[in-house]
């Protein structure tokens, strides 16, 4: 059994981790690193919410909690949409490269999973802002992978995430929600290879934060030598 960090609890996607983790036998202790409460935690023995307001600095206390970790998912992020590139970078870029980096050192061996997109662009020179400071992240991360032994990266390209009516988030749902949940339905219907149901895709996180940490075969859907895996593969070891 494994002792998991987990950040972006209160969206649907990372609510949706949160979920599966509380009932995974191969998880022991979720730190669950936000700067709210988070009502899914509250009254769960498996979980700690660490009231944490800067992702760009850890300091020793922080980390004395997140000791012995074997598995970071990076599930925090942001729309582009009315965003300056610099404050969007901040929030997709500069927070996870900063705790991959302090990370690495509450642990020997520890996977991180970074929950990218779809349309990152790691040559960084799309149009889309999103595509190009995702893709710019990716490439942090791996490169900061091959200077810290002791860190195991995923970087993962989830298409459109249907989250199937169920809306683990702690918000209200909107009608983009639901209309997200209409469309996904179609898609798994017509173009299943661009969508990914959210709990499916949780469990896909939840496995690779407590694997063995090893670059994934390559098949389809994986690429960078085993540690970017597009919506294809995800759905491949989904079992989907």
């Amino acid at each position: 059994m494994a002792h998991i960090i987990l950040t972006g609890a209160t969206g649907s996607a990372g609510a949706a981790v949160l979920a599966h983790a509380l009932s995974s036998p191969a998880v022991s202790r979720i730190s669950i690193l936000s700067r709210r409460p988070v009502k899914l935690a509250e009254n769960q023995p498996k979980a700690k919410v660490i009231i944490h307001k800067d992702y760009e600095h850890y300091p020793q206390e922080v980390l004395e909690q997140l000791k012995d970790a074997k598995g970071v998912i990076w599930a925090q992020g942001i729309s582009s949409r009315g965003m300056s590139e610099a404050d969007y970078t901040k929030i997709t870029h500069d927070y996870p490269v900063a705790a991959a980096k302090a990370f690495s050192a509450v642990n020997s061996q520890i996977n991180f999973v970074y929950m990218s997109g779809e349309g990152a662009d790691t040559q960084e020179n799309s149009s889309m802002l999103f595509g190009r400071v995702k893709g710019r992240a990716e490439n942090a991360l791996h490169a900061l992978q091959k200077d810290h032994a002791s860190l195991n990266l995923y970087n993962i390209r989830p298409a459109m995430i249907n989250p199937q009516g169920n809306y683990l988030s702690e918000r209200t749902p909107t009608m983009q929600d639901r209309g997200l949940t209409l469309l996904g339905g179609l898609c798994e219907r017509v173009w299943k290879s661009a969508v990914i149901p959210t709990d499916k895709l949780a469990n896909v996180c939840v496995d690779l934060a407590t694997g063995d940490g090893k670059p994934i075969p390559a098949v389809e859907g994986v690429e960078a030598d085993g540690r970017l895996l597009r919506n294809t593969a995800l759905r491949r070891l989904a079992g989907i």
